[in-house]
């Protein structure tokens, strides 16, 4: 869940009114001034006063917050952002049963610990499908052998998919599940987890 504040940016020619937004993979500063910071990219933030102090782009910046909020922004921009193989909840402890190509490199690395060689090991399905007949293919499997479990579908993101989130959300839909959480997963891939409606 993101931060919202009406705030001050000082900077050298004075100050600006904006409202600023901390997001899970950005600062956004809109109004007067705008820019958009990447959150990977801000470093050393600082609680001075009600200020958010940090460095991005070789520059030091100075948001004035509202009483009593720096402390959460600072504490958010401070924390860590989670792995895709927490997101995804899988690890050595909790592994998955997987159809489809894991080749895209972020998806990989979250999964590496993660793939079940026997379906009993599985407490959830991935299934990565790149159209809607490679979607139909792995349901058919991995329902086989896991009805209950819950379902990542993995598949390409963006306006030209050649399988569309509309198209995963109705054939999940059609078998019994509801969609519970969506996760980015890389520059080409996102992510549907659904689960088995009760």
């Amino acid at each position: 869940m993101g931060l919202e504040a009406d705030s001050v940016l000082l900077t050298a020619d004075g100050q600006v009114a904006v409202k600023a937004l901390l997001e899970t993979h950005e600062l956004i500063l809109r109004g007067a001034f705008r820019k958009t910071f990447a959150r990977k990219d801000i470093l050393h933030p600082r609680v001075e006063g009600d200020r958010l102090l940090f460095e991005h782009g070789g520059e030091t910046w100075t948001l004035s917050l509202p009483p009593g909020k720096v402390g959460a922004w600072v504490k958010k921009l401070t924390t860590p952002l989670p792995t895709l193989a927490a997101k995804l909840g899988v690890d050595a402890a909790h592994k998955v049963l997987v159809r489809g190509d894991i080749s895209d490199p972020a998806l990989a690395e979250a999964l590496s610990d993660a793939i079940a060689i026997e379906p009993a090991q599985a407490v959830q399905g991935v299934i990565v499908a790149d159209g809607e007949d490679a979607l139909t293919t792995g349901l058919g499997d991995v329902i086989a052998l896991l009805p209950a479990a819950p379902l990542w579908i993995v598949y390409p993101k963006g306006a030209r998919s050649p399988l569309p989130e509309a198209t995963v959300r109705r054939h999940l839909h059609a078998r019994g599940y509801v969609d519970t959480k969506t996760s980015g997963v890389s520059g080409t891939l996102t992510a549907l987890r659904f689960s088995k409606r009760k």
